[in-house]
């Protein structure tokens, strides 16, 4: 998923998508854009059609369409550019924040099409929901990091041909990636294994984005286990193990870096120390962050007898970016809102195709 910066916002959805279309193109790749109304449909064959243009960019959609993804826009409620649903219950999809500007969703497009493809060079491994807290950071920052470096890249390879717009506009949006990849481009001018490493550790210099994404990945599900253990003790059954994030296995720098970096060509982080995600650039967390998670463990095991998960107590901290917005562990969330919200985007979905006669999953 990429994310909004909160003080983005309003100027990201600023831009006119008062574009001109041309309702005779035809997709330049084969690609199921199903989850489009018929007016939508030409927008996206143009925002495709476009990334295509870059050799990386035509790539990136071809994986996630061969791994079976549906491409449509997102409900305009949303909060985030773009996402990429996949799961056991069987949607599979690529979804467009509807209201950025197509020099945005260029990026964007390429970006969770990127994570189609970690969804099936990761799939052996266990999912966010059974991953202890610091393995979570490694493997969730380095697939963002990952789909934001091979998003510029597709951008860089679009400004070689003279389209320049979504690289300018990658910039705007993220700048301590985009100072990286100045610093990249200037030693290596070209776009190499060594350029793209770079770009993909600029992604960790933003530590609004990963406060973002510690919300949304750690501390939520933490007060929603929580509130499941207890509504299961008030009705005096077990918790729903599926319903809930464990905080049980563990995933290594190792084993990221090799499945995160990889390319048809090899990997890109081959050069990089195996071990490099350990590194406190790369792992530390926000200090409420860890109070939150030193707290809920605290408090599962007081709740459950449930085993505490150590590692959150030995990681590195930075200053959060801004105050926090969920109130601290074990309190009530009142009417808080969800860190990323789809809005009615599945129930969207659904309404399109089901007056196509299809089905949202397969």
């Amino acid at each position: 998923m990429e994310m909004l910066n909160k003080s983005f916002l309003q100027e990201a959805f600023s831009s006119s998508n008062e574009a001109k279309y041309d309702k005779d193109a035809k997709l330049a790749i084969d690609i199921d854009i199903s989850l489009c109304t018929e007016e939508e449909t030409p927008r996206m064959i143009s925002i495709i059609n476009r990334l295509c243009k870059s050799e990386a960019g035509k790539e990136t959609l071809e994986i996630a369409a061969k791994s079976g993804c549906k491409f449509g826009f997102l409900d305009t409620a949303t909060n985030c550019f773009g996402c990429c649903f996949s799961g056991d219950d069987g949607l599979n999809a690529i979804g467009l924040g509807p209201r950025a500007s197509d020099d945005k969703l260029v990026s964007t497009l390429c970006h969770e099409a990127r994570h189609a493809g970690q969804n099936v060079r990761m799939a052996e491994y266990p999912e966010r929901d059974k991953l202890d807290v610091a393995s979570i950071i490694r493997q969730s920052r380095a697939k963002e990091a990952d789909a934001q470096a091979y998003a510029l890249k597709a951008c860089k390879e679009l400004e070689l041909q003279g389209d320049a717009a979504p690289l300018a506009t990658f910039g705007q949006f993220y700048p301590p990636i985009y100072k990286a990849y100045e610093k990249a481009w200037a030693q290596e001018g070209e776009i190499n294994n060594k350029f793209v490493a770079e770009v993909f550790k600029g992604w960790y210099d933003q530590t609004g984005t990963k406060q973002n994404y510690e919300e949304g990945y750690i501390v939520e599900p933490m007060h929603d286990t929580l509130d499941q253990i207890k509504a299961s003790k008030n009705e005096g059954k077990p918790v729903d193990m599926t319903q809930v994030f464990t905080f049980e296995n563990n995933m290594d720098s190792k084993t990221v870096v090799e499945k995160i970096g990889w390319t048809k060509e090899g990997n890109y982080l081959a050069g990089e120390n195996p071990n490099f995600l350990n590194e406190d650039r790369f792992l530390s967390i926000g200090e409420r962050t860890k109070k939150d998670a030193i707290d809920f463990f605290n408090i599962r095991k007081e709740l459950t007898g449930q085993a505490i998960d150590e590692t959150p107590k030995s990681m590195p901290t930075h200053v959060d970016a801004f105050a926090r917005r969920l109130p601290e562990m074990g309190k009530p969330r009142d009417n808080v809102g969800e860190t990323m919200s789809m809005g009615n985007t599945i129930e969207r979905w659904s309404a399109i195709l089901a007056a196509k006669g299809k089905s949202l999953t397969r």
